[in-house]
């Protein structure tokens, strides 16, 4: 399988699974009852669980072996914040402005990740301020 496929397979999936947590967090903050229907469950870990295989088979089959730099440690570290705001947003925070303000974050810091990564610097959108 070609390094550019499986990127582009990894861009898709990083568009599908904000999308997906866009649309569940209006789900969650509006109270809407499609939030527990199963797919609205299942869909979005599926998605995720693409997403990290081809972030990991990206890494090994990059034409740049080894460790691409600390902006790779800086994108794990904002995903792991990201993924620890949506378990709260999902699970645990109750009312509807405490919802939305982590909701908000947590997008924020998605987006965040993904700036570090397309212009691959720690410092992410930064960089150009």
């Amino acid at each position: 399988m070609s390094f550019l496929f499986l990127k582009y397979v990894h861009i898709v999936c990083v568009a599908a699974s904000f999308a997906l947590f866009f649309v569940r967090g209006l789900w969650i903050i509006r109270s809407y009852p499609r939030s527990e229907e199963a797919w609205a469950r299942i869909l979005p870990h599926a998605v995720d669980t693409l997403l990290l295989i081809s972030a990991v088979w990206l890494l090994f089959s990059s034409p740049q072996k080894g460790w691409p730099g600390e902006w790779l440690t800086v994108k794990l570290v904002l995903i792991a914040v990201y993924v620890a705001l949506a378990q709260y947003v999902f699970r645990v925070a109750r009312g509807p402005v405490t919802r939305m303000l982590l909701w908000v974050t947590a997008l924020l810091v998605f987006l965040f990740a993904t700036t570090v990564a397309v212009l691959q610097t720690p410092r992410g959108i930064l960089v150009v301020l």
